[in-house]
């Protein structure tokens, strides 16, 4: 490998906002060059990061690891089991467009009992919709922030805000934005030293658009950033960073590199992609997914399998000679053969 390359990337995933595309990148990074993953258990995120979050099966003999590519509830600890030189990286999306698209995922309606329209125009929204003991229940709210650590129960302490956005300012090296979603894997690149056919993807995750979407109106996007006020101020932090990080690197570069990916991603497409297919996850919204063109391809594979994180756990049990037990063996199979 090129001594300029950096191998030790920390990715907080949030929700809803295109993370597992950016995760497939850095786990299909991982897997081409053989490097220890740290996974979570699910079911701890909704508690700050800790010791029993790390899967106990996959755990290394050091507890360090050179890659994290997972949901997790954040906490300045889980740096702990970063090596040195981590790069630390999470992403963000505008908040209307973030509450909308988790409302249809989560499938808020059957929770609420509300389509998003009534819900958007209730004057007082219920507080056993809004708190943080509903955030299993109701997703939404100022998720962001609680992807990124913030207890919610300091939502009206404006100084807890400020210090919040100011510690993530602090501990993450890059923020890539959602709306720029290409000229962040450019700059992901130039952070890693990887060459722009490393950070080359296809979406993945995707929800797909309603039926008959809700159109939102001025208002609607006013009250949804009211009831998003941290995640607003988080966004707009990062996105004024981001665009200073742009006039740096150089815009004109920058937009050559873009089309650049661009082409690269078109490629990768055409090369990988049998045919775009449509399924639910676990019960919720609709979402885009792909059915290989060629499964020898181990590159198209780690582009277009959702579960690419199963296979890292996979991976990393054979590495450490543990047994991982899964739910389908023939599909591992087909996936590490």
């Amino acid at each position: 490998m090129n001594n300029s390359i950096r191998t030790n990337i920390f990715f907080l995933k949030t929700h809803k906002t295109a993370s597992t595309t950016v995760q497939s990148v850095i786990l299909k990074f991982a897997i081409m060059n053989s490097l220890d993953v740290m996974h979570v258990i699910y079911a701890s995120y909704y508690s700050p990061f800790s010791d029993s979050s790390i899967d106990s099966k996959l755990v290394t003999p050091n507890n360090k690891y050179n890659v994290f590519a997972e949901h997790a509830r954040y906490d300045s600890n889980i740096k702990l089991y970063q090596y040195p030189d981590t790069s630390m990286v999470t992403i963000l999306r505008h908040p209307v467009k973030l509450f909308q698209s988790v409302y249809y995922f989560f499938r808020m309606d059957t929770t609420t009992g509300m389509t998003f329209e009534q819900f958007l125009n209730m004057p007082v929204k219920p507080a056993s919709l809004t708190g943080f003991d509903s955030q299993k229940a109701y997703r939404g709210y100022n998720q962001m922030s609680v992807d990124l650590g913030f207890d919610l129960a300091q939502s009206k302490n404006t100084t807890a805000v400020t210090e919040f956005i100011a510690k993530i300012d602090r501990e993450f090296d890059f923020v890539m934005i959602t709306e720029h979603m290409d000229e962040s894997f450019v700059l992901l690149a130039n952070l890693m030293g990887w060459p722009l056919e490393y950070v080359a993807s296809l979406k993945l995750n995707v929800r797909l658009p309603e039926l008959d979407p809700y159109i939102l109106t001025p208002r609607d996007e006013l009250t949804i950033l009211d009831l998003n006020q941290i995640d607003t101020q988080l966004y707009n932090h990062f996105l004024e960073k981001f665009q200073k990080c742009k006039r740096q690197y150089g815009e004109d570069n920058l937009n050559r590199q873009v089309r650049q990916l661009q082409t690269i991603n078109k490629s990768l497409k055409e090369r990988c992609v049998a045919e775009e297919v449509t399924g639910f996850n676990k019960g919720k919204a609709e979402r885009l997914g792909y059915v290989p063109k060629n499964r020898s391809d181990k590159e198209c594979i780690y582009s277009t399998e959702l579960y690419l994180t199963r296979t890292t756990r996979k991976l990393q049990a054979n590495h450490l000679n543990k047994t991982y037990m899964n739910r389908n063996n023939k599909m591992w199979n087909n996936l590490l053969n």
